[in-house]
């Protein structure tokens, strides 16, 4: 009777079929890696995208309500036919030297170095709707009358650390606490410049806060904003996206620490400014 013998495998085939199993576990994990750095830096654009929009559209709607107040007088023939007064804008180059001062004209830092901050003034009226938030600031507290029974809002934009991140922040004075509140998160800066109108020509400037004066001609605000990514480890050209440029101050924006950055700006018509 014919006996049948068995045979294994070589050391050869067997080193052979560990490396072709190894290159192949190299390349699905080099995949998966490429993928899942795609799919984190697109979900960061995404969130990015959507910060920088709604933090120009609280400061853009901010700055058109500025010096709004209620018609007391013929435009024709008063020098200021609105009840409001004083300046609508009031913006302040390296931020507020103290963002809790009541006062409606704070003092800056002033510099370029730091994030600048902006604060907006305008009435609300007395007689507004419950619930519709017509008559709160910034943060949904009803602004209190003063003692003329006037309601005026003062809103104040600047960056500040919140739980370690750079954050828009928003300080209105309908809070009776008189405290700040984050508004949007890893917002790292925000960059203010005035438009000044030329009360001779239909010229128009573009003037830094810094050391400004002229507050009655300014007919419009530009602002721009940084915003960061919340992850850290993406590149410059993380799905395929281009991020590399200059920042709100013209300065190169960085990868370095692995954040990646998009830069925001628009320009605003103080359309309650009379000139």
């Amino acid at each position: 009777m014919k006996q049948c013998t068995q045979r294994g495998r070589t050391m050869i085939e067997m080193l052979v079929a560990i490396a072709i199993g190894l290159m192949l576990t190299v390349g699905i994990l080099s995949i998966y890696a490429a993928n899942r750095q795609t799919y984190r830096a697109s979900s960061d654009l995404q969130r990015m995208q959507a910060a920088g929009q709604l933090a120009l559209d609280r400061l853009a709607y901010q700055v058109r309500m500025a010096g709004y107040g209620q018609i007391v007088g013929d435009f024709t023939t008063v020098s200021n036919p609105t009840s409001f007064t004083g300046n609508p804008v009031w913006a302040c180059s390296s931020g507020f030297s103290n963002p809790l001062d009541t006062l409606d004209t704070p003092a800056c830092v002033g510099g370029t170095a730091a994030p600048d901050a902006l604060q907006v003034r305008y009435q609300v009226e007395n007689a507004a709707v419950a619930g519709s938030g017509e008559s709160r600031d910034c943060l949904g507290f009803p602004v209190p009358p003063d003692s003329s029974g006037l309601r005026t809002v003062r809103n104040r934009f600047y960056i500040a650390n919140s739980n370690g991140v750079p954050t828009l922040m928003c300080l209105g004075n309908g809070n009776p606490a008189g405290l700040p509140a984050p508004l949007i998160p890893n917002v790292e800066d925000l960059r203010v410049r005035l438009r000044v109108g030329d009360p001779f020509t239909s010229a128009t400037q573009v003037a830094n806060p810094d050391g400004f004066t002229d507050w009655g001609r300014v007919i419009g605000v530009e602002v721009c904003v940084v915003v960061s990514s919340d992850q850290t480890g993406l590149t410059a050209t993380s799905g395929a996206t281009v991020l590399n440029g200059t920042d709100c101050r013209g300065n190169n924006l960085n990868n370095t620490d692995g954040r990646l950055r998009r830069v925001f700006t628009q320009a605003v018509t103080l359309r309650n400014r009379i000139l």
